[in-house]
């Protein structure tokens, strides 16, 4: 009789272990499906896409968010106290202001980045419209990317971008300065070539889902 007993136990503990072995297979099997998904993005995505979720206003030198305001979720307050990279003139979103989220691209090591565009204001009253990239590691935010700021106030400000394949980000700052100034600094009238200044710069994606300058 005990041996019958000793025998029943020894066949239930590797049932159990057969069963563990197919869960753990499963498992392992559902993660390296869930890693192929991740990579399916619709990249590039460029500054060009973004191009029908604003427009220009009525007077033709501000770029205001052309989304349904019903669209448009509130800034957190982590969010906003989070530091943005390239944000040149250190304007930030407010408690007030609303983002719509246009796009979320996932990454292998559990990254997203979600890409949201805001209108904001800066020196007197200004309107900017804003296009950034934040980061997510395991949904947490890791970091922030202001990709575009456009607005125009003497002068004109804007960028380009590409969020390419590879995880890198190709990043263009111009500036066009088109006013001709007298010795006090008054606006005298319109130069018959603006100057352009134009700026590369080369982010990569890391593995924490860091924005990392090259």
């Amino acid at each position: 009789m005990k041996n019958i007993i000793i025998g029943i136990l020894l066949t239930l503990i590797s049932c159990k272990e057969n069963t563990q072995k197919r869960n753990n297979s499963s498992s392992e099997k559902d993660n390296k499906t869930e890693n192929l998904k991740t990579v399916e993005n619709k990249l590039p995505y460029t500054y060009e896409d973004v191009k029908k979720y604003y427009k220009t206003n009525s007077d033709s030198t501000n770029y205001i968010v052309a989304v349904p305001e019903k669209k448009l979720v509130n800034f957190n307050s982590e969010e906003i106290l989070f530091p943005i990279k390239e944000n040149d003139f250190e304007i930030k979103p407010k408690i007030t202001d609303k983002y719509f989220s246009i796009e979320t691209f996932n990454f292998q090591n559990n990254i997203s980045c979600k890409l949201i565009i805001y209108n904001t204001y800066g020196e007197n009253d200004s309107k900017i419209l804003n296009v950034q990239l934040n980061s997510y590691k395991e949904g947490i935010l890791v970091d922030q990317l202001l990709l575009d700021c456009r607005f125009a106030f003497e002068n004109q400000y804007y960028r380009t971008f590409s969020i390419n394949k590879d995880k890198t980000i190709e990043l263009v700052k111009y500036s066009i300065n088109s006013l001709e100034y007298n010795e006090t600094g008054d606006i005298v009238g319109e130069k018959d070539t603006p100057d352009i200044n134009k700026e590369n710069y080369l982010y990569v994606i890391d593995n924490e889902g860091k924005f990392v300058k090259k």
